[in-house]
């Protein structure tokens, strides 16, 4: 048998531009590095003008992350005005002055610049892991006597303060909350790749593991668009491993995000097949760098087992990345769950975009009777 390094070396010499751009493509959708939209804006009187985009017209207030290391965060409101290039939202607060000449800053769906935001009070905490090391997390204790625990997902490419808007909910519930990293996510234990929840749902065991050693009554998960996969792989493996389960934007079908993806770039209807061969073979996955190739059949939660836990769905048409439809049919593959579509929002942005169906969707499952232990 020849060496998978002797095929690999070959197949790159023979085909180096070809395995470069698929490469490229596969790490597009395993790679870690964080990607946030990158604006130029500048302040005028009360407000904040932005390039315009389908991004920045978004209704619903959101973040701009600025400074020289991006570490100051402003809070942006509504849209006051806007033409073919520009647009004008209303500026709401900021942790340090917004300058008036042009900056660069990043766009994001962060309404909040710390935890401290929600709960001067709040714990920096670490969740001990089975391979010996430990993840990073944020405690926030809940008002009510011995409440519910609920974890909190992020997605890839981000961080935990994604998830504040979710935990602002649960806050409000009066719920414990415990806001999770795992490996390969955001300021997690590193790793070069992810692996769309394949190896990921581990550290939510231990998450869910930490939580009813500290005297949790039951556990419910909020997990967020990638984080779908980390709690529906758990609950793959574990059916009773927690007791309710919240998805926010989720990615339920990889091999149907792949495709989606590359379709969306303008790119040749072969090359999403070519991309989900590579980072689920033992060839392809070695040019890419990954330690093991991903099984597609297991990144399709839609069907195919059981969902064992009440689940809420909230997500939007406005997606462009995830498809609403995948969400459609994941709740028809699934009795458990209930969909809830909110207004039109790009990806992850439910919350902003319609902050009054979210947080009453999400108030109403985590707080109803039917999910007490």
């Amino acid at each position: 048998m020849i060496p998978a390094v002797v095929v690999v070396s070959g197949l790159t010499l023979v085909v180096g531009p070809a395995a470069w751009f698929i490469r490229k493509l596969a790490l597009r959708v395993v790679g870690v590095a964080p990607r946030r939209q990158v604006v130029v804006a500048r302040r005028v009187g009360e407000t904040i003008e932005l390039p315009r985009s389908t991004l920045t017209m978004a209704p619903g207030n959101y973040g701009l992350w600025f400074g020289k290391n991006f570490e100051h965060h402003a809070l942006v409101g509504d849209v006051e005005h806007s033409d073919e290039q520009r647009v004008v939202r209303r500026l709401v607060k900021g942790t340090a002055a917004v300058p008036t000449e042009p900056f660069k800053a990043q766009w994001t769906g962060h309404l909040m610049h710390s935890p401290s935001e929600i709960d001067p009070a709040w714990e920096d905490t670490a969740i001990p892991l089975r391979d010996g090391t430990a993840a990073p997390a944020w405690l926030f204790r809940g008002s009510q006597p011995d409440p519910p625990w609920v974890i909190h997902v992020q997605g890839i490419r981000t961080s935990r303060l994604v998830t504040l808007r979710s935990v602002e909910v649960a806050k409000r519930a009066g719920l414990t909350s415990l806001v999770i990293t795992y490996r390969g996510a955001g300021d997690g234990p590193v790793a070069p790749v992810s692996y769309l929840g394949q190896r990921e749902w581990s550290d939510l065991a231990d998450a869910v593991e930490f939580a009813r050693s500290r005297g949790a009554p039951a556990v419910y998960v909020v997990a967020w668009s990638m984080g779908a996969g980390v709690a529906l792989e758990l609950l793959r493996r574990e059916p009773e491993a927690f007791e309710r389960l919240v998805l926010v934007a989720p990615a339920t079908n990889w091999s149907r995000i792949v495709q989606h993806g590359s379709e969306r770039a303008g790119l040749p209807k072969f090359v999403g097949p070519l991309v989900t061969w590579a980072l689920g073979s033992q060839v392809g996955s070695k040019i890419i760098g990954m330690p093991a190739p991903l099984d597609f059949r297991r990144l399709d939660w839609s069907g195919g087992y059981n969902l064992s836990v009440p689940t809420l769905v909230v997500h939007s048409q406005g997606d462009d990345e995830i498809p609403f439809q995948l969400a459609k049919e994941f709740a028809v593959a699934h009795p458990s769950v209930t969909l809830v579509e909110t207004a039109r929002a790009p990806h992850g942005w439910e919350a902003n975009a319609d902050p009054e169906l979210f947080q009453s969707a999400l108030t109403s499952w985590l707080s109803s009777p039917s999910s007490a232990s």
